[in-house]
């Protein structure tokens, strides 16, 4: 059931791309994308912490709002194993070889859209399968983190971890849209989210400084 309480829209790069709320994963999530980001293919991509509880019912919530439109549009699924070793060549060519199976039929083109639901593990690296995806595709981000919500889901930085070290293997790929629920915060042990405020004082105080400066 969605909040009564309207999404607040913020400014990115001259558009509103942020969309900030409660309880708008679901049926919210989806109008706004089947009307702004129209597609004929979405694929949900996620980790196996997240699937079970998140991903279904938002599937079954896709197929009745389609339904209802007499829409054509499809939803995939894909879940990946949960923490940072994830976020490897070896995950990012398995995703990629899921994409392009001939199982996927119709195939994946260049208009399909990329939604990377999670913390910053699969923010980072399934932003990076759509910057590179046939070229680069749409995606869509939303944060389940604290810290992904203030940081990795803004600004396009994507990137994957190597043996010589993290993130050094990425792109810069703006999300089309980032959807901020801030139901997920609910979610969140006390270390995740002493680890987002860390981040949150950090650029109010980075930003203070600027602010002396000048």
């Amino acid at each position: 059931m969605g909040s009564s309480i309207e999404p607040t829209r913020v400014s990115i790069l001259g558009k509103e791309d942020i969309i900030v709320g409660y309880d708008i994963w679901g049926s919210y999530i989806i109008e706004d994308l089947l009307v702004n980001v129209p597609s004929a293919t979405y694929i949900l991509i996620t980790d196996t912490n997240i699937y079970e509880n998140y991903v279904l019912p938002f599937g079954k919530a896709f197929r009745e709002i389609v339904s209802q439109r007499k829409a054509s549009s499809r939803l995939l699924t894909y879940q990946i194993p949960p923490g940072e070793t994830s976020k490897s060549r070896a995950t990012k060519a398995d995703i990629e070889d899921w994409l392009l199976s001939e199982e996927r039929d119709p195939p994946c083109d260049t208009k399909a859209v990329i939604i990377a639901l999670g913390g910053g593990v699969i923010g980072d690296m399934i932003g990076f399968v759509a910057a590179t995806f046939k070229r680069g595709v749409r995606f869509v981000q939303v944060p389940t983190s604290l810290l992904a919500m203030v940081d990795s889901s803004i600004g396009g930085k994507t990137a994957i971890d190597t043996p010589a070290g993290k993130n050094l293997i990425g792109a810069f790929w703006q999300p089309t849209k980032v959807y901020i629920d801030l139901n997920f915060l609910h979610t969140l042990s006390a270390r995740q989210f002493i680890n987002g405020m860390a981040e949150v004082i950090k650029v109010e105080s980075l930003n203070e400084n600027k602010s002396r400066s000048y």
